[in-house]
């Protein structure tokens, strides 16, 4: 019968280091961060919308038109030319839509009667123009 002394060390030190709970640490990041992100809105653009005072939602999904300061005009973040937007925005109105028109305070009141008039013609439910509330 042989006595020994136990060893209560290891023969070989770890050389490694585990990063396995560095791994997950770092994915419940990024899920955290993709969760709680701030998805870029095609409504978002820099626009200076006039105030109303009785300015109320609307129920149904409307087809936004954007009307910058330049006459430019904005579908779903495509910008061009007020002459180029009927063709566009027949295609969208196939079922009947309201449209709301995001127009800039700038924006002289023939081009707004011009884009609401095309609106007209390609089929609209309803217009609206978008103002922010006092």
């Amino acid at each position: 019968m042989s006595l020994r002394r136990p060893r209560f060390q290891e023969e070989e030190p770890a050389e490694s280091i585990n990063i396995s709970p560095l791994i997950d640490v770092i994915f419940i990041l990024l899920i955290f961060f993709i969760v709680t992100m701030v998805f870029a809105d095609s409504t978002a653009m820099k626009i200076d919308v006039p105030q109303a005072a009785n300015a109320q939602a609307i129920d149904d999904k409307p087809v936004t038109v954007s009307i910058h300061a330049d006459s430019t005009v904005s579908l779903r973040g495509e910008r061009f030319s007020a002459g180029e937007l009927q063709p566009k925005l027949r295609r969208m109105m196939t079922p009947p839509r309201p449209v709301v028109l995001r127009s800039d305070s700038a924006v002289p009141v023939s081009v707004l009667v011009a884009v609401m008039d095309c609106a007209k013609d390609c089929g609209a439910k309803e217009i609206y123009i978008s103002a922010d509330k006092k």
